[in-house]
């Protein structure tokens, strides 16, 4: 069976040879500073040496500014994109030269950031500072932060219209701001997920494209991604309260995407015999639930790809 096949009927609820697997990670910081023919070529290698069912192209091309957000009205100050914005093109030949080189082996996903994180990008600050300048701002004049908002939604539209057309087969939309105690739920519940929700929708629509809904960070509140329309959930597993039968009240019969830690334990510190042993216990625990084999986020940098190529021949087996 064709990768593309195995994920693809896991997707549609039919029992595949094997659980499809899909990981992914940053590539080092110059090889994306070489520009687009070097991070092509690092994701193709990425994908032959793990044998990765799912290919994620990353998306390194961020709505950031270097100007500080400090005041209220500068908030419609964020710097619009069109379709034709380099950032835009840069990331749509990325895709296209992926697509190709893939040869319709892999499943591809094109990242699509998360509203929050590109408000986040856009806003100057990092994330340590962002959410609290977001709050603030909100609590005060909820107009301006969502006049902002409606320009990151905008240029959203751009990245996502252009990923769906590049000829990937999903979207992997890496939602961000649903973190315990870092947003209001007015914030939340007025701004952020009506318009998120109307953003995946158009990906739902669209019958050749699949959704992965990333819900990042540690200690989220999954209710509040419960009425996202998408076909695959994944989530800091580890750094979270809930169980899997918890989760499924939640999300229902979409299919789950994750099972190892992404930043320590077994995949990170352990050698190829307790890999095996966790990825036996991770599929006996998804056991009766549509599911791919993968880990809670972006991987070490540095991780030994050898690993993953383990775990696609422990799958084989």
């Amino acid at each position: 069976m064709k990768k593309i096949e195995r994920v693809n009927c896991v997707l549609k609820g039919v029992e595949p040879d094997h659980p499809p697997m899909g990981f992914w990670l940053h590539f080092p910081k110059d090889i994306n500073s070489k520009g687009v023919e070097a991070q092509v070529a690092a994701h193709l290698d990425f994908k032959d040496k793990t044998q990765t069912d799912i290919l994620k192209i990353m998306n390194e091309n961020e709505m950031r500014n270097n100007h500080k957000i400090e005041h209220l009205h500068e908030w419609k100050n964020i710097p619009k994109l069109s379709k034709d914005s380099k950032l835009v093109t840069d990331q749509a030949d990325i895709l296209h030269r992926i697509v190709e080189g893939n040869g319709g082996d892999c499943y591809l996903l094109g990242t699509v950031h998360g509203l929050v994180a590109s408000l986040s990008h856009a806003s100057g600050h990092s994330y340590s500072v962002s959410p609290a300048l977001i709050n603030d701002h909100y609590n005060r004049d909820p107009s301006a932060v969502i006049e902002g908002l409606k320009i990151i939604e905008e240029n959203t539209q751009h990245v996502l219209e252009m990923t769906m057309g590049s000829g990937v087969q999903g979207i992997y939309y890496a939602a961000l701001g649903g973190e315990k105690n870092k947003f209001s739920d007015n914030f939340i519940h007025q701004a952020l997920k009506p318009t998120e929700c109307t953003l995946l929708k158009q990906a739902e629509e669209n019958d050749a494209i699949s959704t992965f809904l990333h819900i990042c960070k540690e200690e989220t509140v999954l209710e509040n991604y419960q009425d996202y329309p998408c076909d695959v959930v994944n989530w800091a597993m580890h750094e979270s309260d809930y169980s899997l039968d918890e989760v499924h009240r939640i999300f229902g019969n979409k299919v789950y995407l994750g099972g190892f830690d992404d930043r320590s334990g077994v995949l990170v510190d352990g050698n190829k015999q307790e890999i095996q042993k966790k990825l036996n216990k991770i599929q006996q625990e998804f056991s009766g639930n549509r599911y791919i084999i993968g880990a809670d986020c972006t991987l070490p940098t540095d991780i030994p790809l050898a690993k993953l190529r383990h775990i696609h021949d422990c799958l084989r087996q």
